[in-house]
């Protein structure tokens, strides 16, 4: 017998081993309708349950949910995952307060478009006065932060952005404007600060020892 002979035989032989036992198992199921059969499905649909739970599990450790925020915020924002602005944000928290303080590493505040402001006068800012803390945003010591555009963040008494003794953070594609200090503010203690694409306008003050704006 040609070996290419042999070797039809035997697909031919493997494939009616397999139809028989396909056969025989779809002859083992119990009928539709049956006791057994309702505890075979109930048993598949608690499997697939835990499936998914344990899905959860995994990647809710990883994942983060985004927040939203808008409106009026009369008390600093503590952001402790995920923060996204879903319309302008208008700042009247306490003196010596930012408005949004990071509480947590490894999370961000996106703009996405918005508009964050403090209580700066509209035209002048802060007319030679600063306000000590009054911050749009503080990173608040948190590593690996973001604080991402576009958007614009105006008229905060202090910084429009502090990265305050952290590290890893990332302030991105975002105006500063009017605001009494720096746009972007970062002091001594924070290390890999990587600003992007800021554009910085009339930030400053012209009291005594101020900050002189810009980054």
């Amino acid at each position: 017998m040609r070996p290419e002979t042999r070797m039809l035989d035997s697909l031919c032989d493997r494939v009616a081993v397999l139809a028989a036992r396909s056969a025989a198992k779809r002859d083992r199921q119990p009928a539709e309708g049956s006791a057994e059969d309702f505890k075979r499905r109930a048993l598949g649909w608690l499997q697939l349950v835990a499936t998914a739970g344990a899905a959860a599990v995994v990647f809710g450790s990883t994942v983060r949910a985004a927040d939203e925020v808008s409106g009026l915020v009369t008390r600093t924002y503590t952001i402790v995952e995920n923060t996204d602005l879903t319309g302008d944000v208008v700042c009247d928290v306490a003196n010596n307060t930012p408005c949004f303080l990071f509480g947590a590493a490894n999370v961000e505040l996106r703009l996405n478009g918005f508009t964050i402001t403090g209580k700066a006068d509209a035209i002048t800012g802060c007319g030679g006065t600063l306000i000590g803390g009054e911050n749009g945003v503080a990173t608040g010591g948190q590593r690996n932060v973001a604080v991402r555009g576009p958007g614009l963040i105006q008229r905060f008494r202090t910084h429009g952005v502090a990265v305050l003794a952290s590290s890893d953070v990332r302030v991105q594609h975002l105006t500063a404007s009017t605001n009494c200090g720096s746009g972007v503010f970062i002091n001594a203690t924070s290390f890999s600060t990587l600003v992007e694409g800021i554009v910085s306008v009339r930030n400053g003050s012209t009291g005594p020892g101020a900050t002189c704006g810009g980054i």
